[in-house]
């Protein structure tokens, strides 16, 4: 990418830059909500990345290279100017020609103002017909576009698109790739079908509000969990969820998008990945989640979409009309109950043919060219869409209604659900989510769900028989992560999950946007302050003795395995990352981070438009 190591750093080299770093760790110590930032670039094949914009522009920088990279600017001949606390970096100003050079550098973007006030958002305007049929547009045309209500998405990650600037909170890479880039896109798609402005197919001359998401002024904060190939492993969705109870406070997160699931059936009264996401529904997040891509076969609802407390989404096809007369589940869309005889999907939501924003060079948008929509969106279908989709409509409840509880707002999509003739409830549950009814309906009568997961279960069993790999020592000898490991390489103690390692000084300290990220400042200064140590994590509420110790306070965290090769050597990032065991038959084509990019039926490689009579022939027979 044209980025050279700068090997030390004068905190007090200029002026500018002795004030820059002072403004970030104020911002970072004061910061109570997410702050707008200046728009990204216009869309353009080539990412900004490779450091050749001039003029005004936006420098985000990794974790901790604010200060580097302000050095690089300067080298470059530029001038640093007002810190953007929540992006990790600044504004700036290079000349004509400069190249900034810099591994502390993600992105450098021109500094330009977008403006919407001349675009309306009803169902007149916006292009994408998911938000008409599933009643997004009777709260835009009340004012409501989700404004405050902070959408976690635990994905991929999310580019840096026109049609979330602003408004994007990029938490910590887990995927080992060093990176907040989205270098597999389905998080962005996710992310634009959650809350996309339609920036980039807007017209204002119009009014055109083009492919907007659901929730389009809602902030979106993104925990990125998975690579270039979209695996990951349960134990990291679960400290990606840790993260997001530690920064609900601070980012009003109120809703959770898990558009993932594994194939497991332990059950979630004793499973860790039900414990967690019941864990935040207790704390008040609204966790939805996909049905799963393996209908039309009863009971392959994947986990965590099994769990009795949670929203589990399934897809309709809304045949991109609002007649709801020829709506139908699709085939692929997972049926329930689960293994325990619980009945899901709780509702349907539309999740065919979605178009919305995609990453540029993403693997994604290299493997699925018939499905790209200029200049920067994508179409797909999944039960991921239907789930992003739902958490959308969710911020827009939330914004209108914010008293109300989890429990409240599952009981009003449900109520007031709308079932599709001659569909089973295994296959769309309630039936089509309905917003407009939602909005309006009593939530008196919604009960209160006990919450019974207890998170002693085995970590293996929860992966459902799909394994990642990483070379542990490293010695370049590849290790399955098999058994109770997590992807760390570290043991797994099930009774040593919750408790004082939750709230040690393992996650705390005083900044979010400190000097770094690895080493003992993992356990120091730099990463954060009262909004990672309040009552979410130290409180009783993240109770028992399961899930605490030394797995997630010791070396693990803080020691050279962070940061070494084990991480970004070629065992991670190489071909044991990327090889065809994850892309074909051993590792599944059919749940976790993948959708049917052009096509009907969800696969990670589907070369055009596959009709319903077509995927009938490939499906069992019945009697």
């Amino acid at each position: 990418m044209g980025f050279r190591h700068v090997n030390g750093i004068s905190w007090a080299r200029t002026r500018p830059l002795a004030a820059l770093i002072a403004a970030l760790l104020v911002a970072g110590l004061v910061a109570a909500a997410p702050k707008v930032e200046a728009a990204p670039a216009a869309a353009a094949p080539a990412p900004a990345a490779e450091g050749h914009a001039t003029g005004s522009v936006i420098v985000q920088a990794v974790p901790g290279g604010a200060a580097r990279a302000a050095e690089a600017v300067e080298d470059a001949g530029g001038s640093v100017g007002e810190a953007l606390a929540l992006i990790n970096g600044f504004e700036a100003e290079l000349p004509a020609g400069a190249t900034v050079a810099s591994d502390a550098i993600v992105s450098i973007t021109p500094n330009r103002q977008v403006e919407f006030e001349n675009v309306s958002y009803d169902e007149t305007t916006t292009a994408s017909n998911f938000a008409r049929s599933s009643g997004a547009t009777s709260a835009w045309a009340a004012g409501n576009l989700g404004q405050g209500v902070g959408v976690a998405i635990i994905d991929t990650g999310i580019a840096g698109m026109n049609d979330f600037a602003g408004r994007v909170v990029h938490g910590p890479d887990l995927s080992g790739e060093g990176t907040t880039i989205d270098s597999f896109g389905h998080g962005t798609v996710m992310a634009g079908i959650v809350g996309g402005s339609g920036a980039d197919s807007a017209n204002g001359s119009t009014g055109s509000s083009g492919y907007t998401g659901v929730a389009p002024k809602a902030h979106l904060v993104s925990v990125k969990a998975a690579g270039r190939n979209g695996v990951t492993d349960v134990s990291t969705m679960l400290q990606a969820m840790h993260w997001v109870s530690a920064y609900k406070d601070q980012y009003n997160i109120r809703v959770l998008n898990l558009s993932w699931g594994t194939t497991s059936k332990q059950d979630p009264a004793i499973d860790p990945l039900n414990y967690a996401v019941q864990r935040l529904w207790r704390q008040g997040i609204v966790v939805v989640t996909a049905a799963g891509n393996s209908g039309p076969q009863s009971g392959t609802i994947t986990k965590p979409g099994d769990d009795p407390v949670v929203i589990t989404v399934g897809a309709y096809d809304d045949k991109q009309n609002t007649d709801p007369a020829d709506d139908n589940v699709p085939g692929w869309s997972s049926r329930g109950p689960t293994a325990q005889g619980v009945a899901k999907p709780d509702v349907v939501a539309p999740g065919r043919t979605l178009i919305a924003a995609r990453a540029f060079g993403s693997t994604v948008e290299k493997d699925n060219p018939k499905a790209l929509i200029s200049p920067s969106y994508i179409k797909g279908s999944g039960s991921s869409q239907a789930s992003a989709l739902t958490s959308g409509l969710v911020a827009l409840m939330l914004a209108q209604r914010p008293e109300l509880t989890p429990d409240q707002v599952k009981h009003l999509l449900r109520s007031t659900a709308n079932p599709i003739a001659n569909t089973g409830s295994t296959a769309q549950g309630s039936g089509r989510v309905r917003l407009e009814a939602a909005l309006q309906a009593s939530a008196d009568a919604a009960p209160v769900q006990a919450v019974t997961a207890g998170g002693l279960g085995s970590l293996e069993a929860s992966r459902g028989g799909r394994n990642v790999e990483t070379d542990c020592q490293p010695d370049g000898v590849i290790d399955v992560i098999k058994g109770e490991i997590t992807y760390r390489c570290e043991s797994w103690d099930p009774a040593s999950w919750t408790g004082t390692s939750w709230t040690g000084t393992s996650w705390t300290g005083t900044s979010w946007t400190g000097t770094s990220w690895t080493g003992t400042s993992w356990t120091g200064t730099s990463w954060t302050g009262t909004s990672w140590t309040g009552t979410s994590w130290t409180g009783g509420t993240w109770t028992g003795t399961s899930w605490t110790g030394t797995s997630w306070t010791g070396t693990s965290w803080t020691g050279t395995s962070w940061t070494g090769t084990s991480w970004t050597g070629t065992s991670w990032t190489g071909t044991s990352w990327t090889t065809a065991e994850y892309t074909t038959g051993t590792w599944g084509d059919e749940d976790e981070f993948l959708t049917a990019f052009w096509g009907g039926r969800p696969r990670t490689r589907l070369p055009g438009e596959v009709s319903e009579i077509e995927i009938s022939r490939h499906l069992p027979q019945r009697s």
